[in-house]
């Protein structure tokens, strides 16, 4: 009798094992098979590491860093630019030292409109070719993050009342100055945008 009931149970056994094997066989061999074929795969290449700049690692500056210099090579301009000020007697004292950059206007090589007022005929003089430009000429700003390159795309008369000052999201550069020669009645504007920039660690 125990003969027979072992045999019954030894065959209940081989049945079920069986029924695991039909329905675990399909997915054992599809993990099998995927595995083996993510084994044979080529590693994925490395994407290309591209280190930050000088200008990316320090971010954006929180006031106009100094000491800083514009040249304009075609009209032999090299001028050291100062901050300016919001108190009208010291812009003006300022303003007689050479050209300054006005506050709460864009900083080089950042999106925003950098406007640099200068004299024209008075003091230094710092701007008295300024109306020699055209578009394509080159202007360079240096400070201690590099030289950022901008090229004149722009050159018009406006009224003294015109906000030049006005922000934008692009990157450009706005110098102003008095005109016509001798008299102050129209305001010269020359506008460029930025074409490159040179990291403090590039320069010689």
């Amino acid at each position: 009798m125990k003969g027979r009931k072992g045999a019954v149970l030894a065959i209940v056994l081989s049945i079920a094992i069986l029924m695991a094997l039909a329905l675990l066989g399909p997915v054992l061999y599809d993990r099998l098979r995927k595995d083996s074929a993510e084994a044979n795969e080529e590693p994925a290449e490395a994407e290309e590491y591209e280190p930050l700049t000088h200008d990316e690692l320090l971010g954006p500056p929180l006031s106009f860093e100094t000491p800083a210099y514009i040249r304009i090579p075609v009209v032999e301009i090299e001028e050291e630019v100062r901050e300016g000020s919001d108190i009208e007697e010291e812009l003006y004292t300022i303003l007689s030292m050479g050209p300054v950059h006005l506050t709460h206007t864009g900083f080089p090589g950042w999106p925003g409109n950098c406007v640099i007022s200068g004299h024209r005929t008075t003091k230094t003089r710092p701007f008295n070719r300024l109306d020699e430009l055209q578009p394509g000429d080159l202007v360079y700003i240096e400070n201690p993050r590099g030289i950022y390159e901008y090229q004149v795309y722009e050159l018009r008369y406006i009224d003294p009342a015109e906000n030049v000052t006005l922000q934008t999201e692009d990157t450009i550069l706005t110098l102003t100055t008095c005109a016509p020669e001798g008299d102050a009645t129209l305001r010269l504007i020359v506008r460029a945008e930025l074409t490159d920039f040179t990291p403090v660690e590039e320069m010689e």
